[in-house]
């Protein structure tokens, strides 16, 4: 086992056995007898979470990153032809391949345990976009080693400093990719080479230069032009949506005032009325008193006649 073969394994476990592992593995290289590849193994960082579920796509779905090399030879070939109608297909292509490979590794890490945060996600996601657009970058995603998320400006190299574990200049070389089975847009003809080319101009090395910088920002420009149009597209779907939910919130708010001033209304209503059966209530008790005085008093008289009638009867 060397650094290589270690860093190949330990970038591909979950990122809560991380730690463990490297422990385990810097043992059993000391236990070798390889002190010195026991402190290599130590010093090794943890992946931030967005590059592990790159690496573990490279390991356990090559196909996912090997799709993502071939679109981006693709791209890049087209961008360097200038061939703008293939790279404008290819352009509103990209899309679609991003959420593609985004999503396999959401859903291989979601398999594996250990879901994508959407910090995590926007990373693979970068580092993707990166891999597409810049060759080194492209290397560096199928080593299966990184220990960082890549970006790219679209202009400059893509920064791989400190991205690899364990790496070594031959992780940063582009691999020749099997061609893309899927079909690609069609190609405008390279200009032939002249039988005999004449010898250059003083200057013509930078002019060439310099126009192939501009036929880059050209194609920036048009990349960035289709990528504006496809947010603006999704952005005028959205305030639609929106507008809907709005008429929406809005009726819902006049039934809302609607119902409260019923409510406030039965309120009032009830208060009237629980005053009205207090009153009745009272009422009532004292009518039932007086009836019953003078229930009282009837029996009284009604005895008082009974005792005189008899005292008639017995004269009589």
């Amino acid at each position: 086992m060397d650094l290589s073969d270690a860093a190949q394994e330990l970038y591909a476990v979950l990122p809560r056995d991380f730690t463990a592992r490297r422990t385990a593995l810097a043992r059993e290289a000391k236990d070798s007898g390889n002190k010195d590849l026991a402190k290599e193994i130590i010093a090794l960082p943890k992946p931030a979470a967005g590059a592990w579920a790159i690496n573990i796509l490279a390991v356990n779905k090559p196909e996912v990153i090997d799709g993502v090399v071939r679109f981006g030879v693709a791209l890049r070939h087209a961008q360097e032809e200038g061939d703008a109608e293939a790279f404008r297909e290819l352009g509103q292509r990209r899309q679609a391949e991003l959420a593609t490979a985004v999503k396999a590794a959401k859903d291989l890490a979601g398999e594996l345990g250990a879901g994508l945060s959407a910090a995590a996600a926007a990373d693979v996601e970068q580092t993707i976009r990166a891999a597409m657009s810049d060759a080194g970058a492209a290397a560096a995603v199928v080593t299966g080693r990184l220990v960082r998320g890549l970006s790219s400006s679209g202009f400059e190299a893509v920064d791989l400093s400190g991205a690899i574990a364990a790496g070594s200049p031959e992780d940063t070389v582009p691999r020749q990719p099997e061609p893309d089975p899927r079909p690609q847009p069609a190609r405008k003809p390279a200009p032939q080479t002249p039988a005999k080319a004449k010898a250059k101009a003083p200057g013509e090395d930078a002019t060439s230069l310099a126009e192939r910088r501009a036929a880059k920002r050209q194609a920036a420009l048009t990349e960035a032009t289709a990528d504006y149009e496809t947010a603006d597209k999704e952005a005028r779907g959205a305030e639609e949506t929106a507008n809907g939910t709005w008429e929406a919130v809005k009726a819902l708010e006049r039934r809302r005032k609607e119902v409260r001033s019923n409510l406030e209304d039965a309120k009032k209503r009830l208060a009237s009325l629980e005053a009205e059966l207090i009153g009745i209530t009272r009422d009532a008790e004292a009518a039932e008193s007086t009836n019953k005085q003078a229930v009282r008093t009837a029996t009284q008289k009604r005895r008082a006649a009974d005792q005189a009638k008899r005292r008639l009867e017995r004269l009589g």
